[in-house]
Parts: C-alpha cells; sequence; structure tokens
C-alpha cells in the first residue's frame, strides 16, 4: 500500500504551497519536506532540528546557527569553528560560504558587509498584530 503525505503552508508573503508525496515515505524524507518547508516559508523558529535532519551538513549548519549564534551577527569563519566544535566534521571554509550564501538566497539569513568580509545573521521571525 503506498503512503501519501500532503504539507500545506503559506509563504512569509501569503501564498499558499502545497506539496505531497507518494510511495515510500520514510522519517529522512518527511524531514526533509519540513525543512524544505521551513526555509520556503521563511520560518526562523528557534525550535531544535527534527531527528535525522542532521544527517545532512547544512541541516548540521542550521542547528549550530539556532542553537549557538541565534542573536548576534557571525562571519564564515566564526561559523566554521562552532560547526567543528559541535561536529567534529571536516568542513572547509569555502563549503560554509557557499552554503551560507544559500541561506542568505532562501531568507534565512541576512548579509552585511562586503564581498570581502561579510556578516551573517538570522532573520528575525516575523510577528503577527493581534
Amino acid at each position: 500500500m503506498k503512503k501519501r503525505i500532503k504539507l500545506e503552508f503559506f509563504d512569509r508573503h501569503g501564498m499558499k504551497h502545497s506539496i505531497a508525496i507518494e510511495g515510500e515515505v520514510t522519517a529522512d524524507k518527511v524531514n526533509h519536506l519540513l525543512e524544505y518547508a521551513e526555509i520556503v516559508a521563511g520560518s526562523n523558529e528557534r525550535a531544535p532540528l527534527l531527528p535525522g535532519t542532521q544527517d545532512s551538513k547544512m541541516g548540521r549548519l542550521l542547528d549550530v546557527i539556532n542553537t549557538r549564534l541565534v542573536d548576534r551577527s557571525f562571519d564564515s569563519r566564526e561559523i566554521l569553528q562552532a560547526y567543528r566544535e559541535a561536529w567534529g566534521d571536516d568542513f572547509t571554509l569555502g563549503a560554509v560560504s557557499t552554503y551560507l550564501s544559500r541561506l542568505v538566497d532562501r531568507g534565512t539569513l541576512e548579509r552585511t558587509g562586503s564581498a570581502s568580509h561579510w556578516f551573517y545573521k538570522l532573520k528575525p521571525s516575523p510577528t503577527l498584530s493581534p
């Protein structure tokens, strides 16, 4: 029997998104789907990542940002050091810069400074007025 999961959410601009997966649904696939939805929706919730999302370098990088660098600006060298302390993995400075650039493009991070020295910070979560 095929399993089907459908996820609907609104992005920060009010646009509704619907995503469905069907077939062999695993926890890892659901976690990737939720991570994608969070990035597209522009959510910066400070909740810890779901089990299994730390299986990718992007998931681990987001975990380090959300747990160690949540309230302040940082540069790529600082996040590289924090990543190595947290995970013990080898990660090059160039790869970290690429991942940070992708997070800026996805709307998760803000970037200031210049091409010679970028600083990053989590975008503030949008607040809804009552």
